[in-house]
C-alpha cells in the first residue's frame, strides 16, 4: 500500500519580507566586553551628542512645517526607532535618550525607506477572511500613541517636549487628538496647527483657547485675513508674550494698533507681512509717546505698497536694528530698486537680500544714483521684470542690471557668493562682454568696440556721454555716437568723467568667486541642461546631527526659507555660473561640471541624494504626501 504524504506548505518568514539593510548589519569589529566598559563610562553630554546622530530630526529645532523641516538623509521613522531601542539598554541610557527622544517630535505618515512597501501589505491583512480590509490610518495611530505617553507622564515627558510636528492631513482632520495632547506641552515653543485657526473660524475656537492657556511659550503664530481681533490681544501683553516670529498674511487693522502689536513683542525675531495695507512708513517710523518696534533679525514684506524707503530708512536710523537686521526682502513693496544703496549703506549686518519689483519706467540715470555697495552681504536676489502696462518691447529692466553689474564690477559686494537675477546675460556683463541686444531696444546699445590694450568689449548699460555723463540712448538721438574708451587703461576700468568713479576708486576690483543664476523669466522655465544645485552646509549650529536636504539654501532660520528664496530657483530650471574675480575689474567664467544625461529625475546618478532606507529621494517623497 502506498502512502501518500501530504506536502508541507513552506512558509515564509517575516524576516524575509523585510529589506536586507533592516535585518542588521554584520559589522566588521563586534562588540566586546572592554568597548561596553568604555560606553558606560561615556559622560552624559557625549551620550546625547551620539543619541542625536542616532535620531538627527530630534534636535529640529526650526520653525518650519513637518513637510518643509523633513530630511532626505535618511527615513526618519526607522531613526526614531532606533533611538527608542537605545533607550532599552540600561538605566543610563534611558535617562539621556529619554530627553534626546522627546525634544523634538515628528508625527510622520509613513516610512520614506523600502520597508513602508511591507507594512503596508501587513496592514491589509486584518482577519483571515477579510485580507485586504482597509487598514488603520498609521499616521493617527502614532498621535494616539503619543497622546497617550505624554498625558500618562506630564510632569516629566510632557515638559520635555518643544516642538511638535504634524502632517497637514492629521493636523487638519484630527482636532481632538492635537487639543489633548497640546494641553500636557506647558513648554511648547512651535507646533503644526490648521490653517482654519489662523483665520479665527469658529470650529477652531477651542482650540485656539487651548494653545492660549495650555502653551504660553509658543514662539511662532500666524494670523491670516479675519483674525484682526486675535491680533489685537497681543498689545495686551498677555497672550504669547514670547513669540519670536509673527506673520501676518492678508491682515488689515489700523496702523496705531498693528505699532501697539509689534511694540509689546519684545522678543519678535522675524516679521513677514503680506498682502496688507496695514503696514505703511507710520508703523515703521520712530515717534514719542508710541512703542519703539523691536530689533528685527529677518524682515519679509510682500504686497505692502504703503512702505517706502522714508520708514525703512528711519527704522534703520538706530544701532540696535542696524547690528540686527541680516535678512530683508522686498517684493512688490513702494521701495524702488535704486534707492537699495541708501537701505544698504544703513544695514552693515544684512546677509542676504531680497527685492522683487515690475518696474514701468527705466532707470534714473540722470538722478546720480550711486553704487550699490556693502561688506556683509553675501546672497542677493535682483528679480526686476518690466510692468505690462509698458509694452513687449520696451526692455525697461536692462538698465537695473546694468546698474548691479557696475555696482558688482566696481568692488561694492566682496562678499558676495550668490547672485540671482532674471537676465540671461548677466554673465557676460561680469566678464565685460557685450550682451546680445536688439538694435531696437530704448535701452541697450549694440556695440562692437574693444579695448585697446585688453581687445575686451565694453559694458553698453553704462555709456559715458561726450560731456562726461551717462549718455540717455533713445529714437530720438541715434545721431550721437558715445565717446570711444580705448585710451583707458584696462586696470581702470572707470574714467575721471565717470561719476561713479569716486566711489569706485576707494574699492578695490573683485577677485572673490561668484555663483551667478539665471532664469529666462519670473516662472523659472529654463530650456537647459540640469546642472549642479547649490551645496551649502545646512546643519544648525545647536543640532549636531541635523541632516538635512543638501539641495536647500540655509536662508531663512525662522521659517521663511521660501519667501527669501524664492520658487523655481531649483538647479533643474535656472542655470549656474560660477564666476572668479580676474583681479582687473571683471570675472572669469569658470568651467562648470558635465550636465546630466537624459532621464531625468528616474536616472541613477552619483549626485542623487540617497537615503538611509534605500535609493528614495525628495522627489518620491511628495507621492505620499
Amino acid at each position: 500500500m502506498r502512502l501518500f504524504r501530504r506536502k508541507d506548505k513552506k512558509k515564509s518568514n517575516d524576516l524575509d519580507d523585510f529589506p536586507t539593510h533592516h535585518r542588521g548589519p554584520l559589522s566588521a569589529f563586534p562588540p566586546t566586553y572592554l568597548s561596553s566598559q568604555l560606553a558606560a563610562q561615556l559622560p552624559p553630554r557625549v551620550l546625547q551628542r551620539i543619541f542625536a546622530f542616532v535620531c538627527p530630526h530630534a534636535c529640529d529645532e526650526t520653525y518650519e512645517t513637518c513637510e518643509d523641516s523633513a530630511s532626505d538623509g535618511g527615513c526618519m521613522l526607522c531613526d526614531l526607532r532606533d533611538l527608542a531601542h537605545c533607550v532599552r539598554v540600561n538605566r543610563q541610557w534611558r535617562m539621556n535618550a529619554v530627553p534626546v527622544l522627546y525634544h523634538s517630535v515628528r508625527i510622520d505618515p509613513v516610512h520614506y525607506c523600502k520597508l513602508e512597501a511591507v507594512l503596508a501589505e501587513k496592514r491589509k491583512k486584518t482577519s483571515r477572511f477579510d485580507r485586504n480590509g482597509i487598514p488603520e490610518d498609521p499616521a493617527q495611530a502614532r498621535l494616539r500613541l503619543f497622546r497617550r505617553t505624554v498625558r500618562d507622564d506630564p510632569t516629566r515627558l510632557g515638559k520635555m517636549v518643544e516642538f511638535l510636528k504634524i502632517p497637514y492631513m492629521l493636523r487638519e482632520s484630527c482636532h481632538v487628538e492635537l487639543a489633548q495632547t497640546i494641553a500636557v506641552l506647558p513648554n511648547l515653543h512651535y507646533v503644526d496647527l490648521p490653517e482654519g485657526m489662523f483665520a479665527d473660524e469658529p470650529s477652531f475656537a477651542t482650540l485656539r483657547l487651548e494653545v492660549q492657556a495650555r502653551c504660553p511659550n509658543i514662539r511662532k503664530m500666524t494670523y491670516g485675513r479675519g483674525s484682526e481681533h486675535s491680533l489685537a490681544a497681543l498689545a495686551s501683553g498677555r497672550v504669547w508674550t514670547h513669540l519670536e516670529v509673527l506673520e501676518l498674511n492678508g491682515v488689515n487693522i489700523d496702523p496705531l494698533t498693528m505699532r501697539n502689536v509689534l511694540g509689546s513683542l519684545q522678543y519678535l525675531r522675524a516679521l513677514k507681512v503680506s498682502d496688507s495695507q496695514s503696514l505703511s512708513d507710520e508703523v515703521l517710523v520712530a515717534e514719542d509717546g508710541l512703542p519703539s518696534l523691536p530689533p528685527l533679525e529677518e524682515l519679509v514684506l510682500k504686497d505692502t505698497p504703503r512702505v517706502t524707503v522714508a520708514g525703512l530708512m528711519d527704522y534703520l536710523a538706530w544701532l540696535e536694528t542696524q547690528e540686527a537686521l541680516k535678512v530683508l526682502t522686498l517684493k512688490d513693496t513702494g521701495v524702488h530698486p535704486s534707492n537699495l544703496g541708501d537701505i544698504l549703506s544703513v544695514a552693515p549686518s544684512l546677509k542676504t537680500l531680497a527685492i522683487q519689483s515690475k518696474v514701468s519706467e527705466a532707470f534714473p540715470h540722470a538722478a546720480g544714483v550711486p553704487p550699490m555697495s556693502s561688506k556683509s552681504l553675501e546672497t542677493l536676489r535682483f528679480e526686476i521684470q518690466g510692468a505690462s502696462s509698458a509694452g513687449p518691447y520696451a526692455s525697461l529692466e536692462s538698465g537695473y542690471y546694468g546698474y548691479l553689474a557696475n555696482s558688482i564690477l566696481g568692488g561694492g559686494f566682496p562678499n558676495l557668493r550668490t547672485l540671482y537675477v532674471l537676465d540671461d546675460t548677466m554673465p557676460d556683463q561680469l566678464q565685460g562682454l557685450p550682451p546680445p541686444n536688439a538694435a531696437f531696444s530704448a535701452t541697450r546699445v549694440r556695440s562692437s568696440s574693444f579695448t585697446a590694450s585688453s581687445g575686451r568689449p565694453n559694458i553698453p548699460s553704462m555709456r559715458l556721454a561726450p560731456e562726461g555723463g551717462i549718455s540717455n540712448y533713445s529714437p530720438s538721438n541715434q545721431h550721437l555716437r558715445p565717446r570711444p574708451l580705448s585710451n583707458i587703461p584696462t586696470a581702470n576700468r572707470f574714467s575721471s568723467n565717470n561719476p561713479f568713479a569716486a566711489a569706485a576708486a576707494a574699492r578695490a576690483p573683485p577677485t572673490h568667486t561668484l555663483e551667478v543664476f539665471t532664469k529666462s523669466d519670473e516662472m523659472g522655465k529654463w530650456n537647459f541642461a540640469r546642472v549642479s544645485s547649490v551645496q551649502a552646509a545646512l546643519e544648525p549650529p545647536t543640532s549636531p546631527g541635523f541632516v538635512r536636504d543638501q539641495s536647500r539654501r540655509p536662508v531663512s532660520g525662522y521659517g521663511f526659507g521660501a519667501d527669501v528664496a524664492g520658487l523655481g530657483w531649483e538647479s533643474g530650471e535656472a542655470r549656474r555660473s560660477v564666476m572668479v574675480g580676474s583681479g582687473t575689474g571683471a570675472f572669469l567664467a569658470v568651467p562648470g561640471p558635465e550636465a546630466a544625461p537624459p532621464g531625468g529625475r528616474g536616472s541613477t546618478d552619483s549626485w542623487r541624494p540617497r537615503s538611509s532606507g534605500g535609493d528614495s529621494t525628495r522627489g518620491s517623497r511628495d507621492l505620499w504626501r
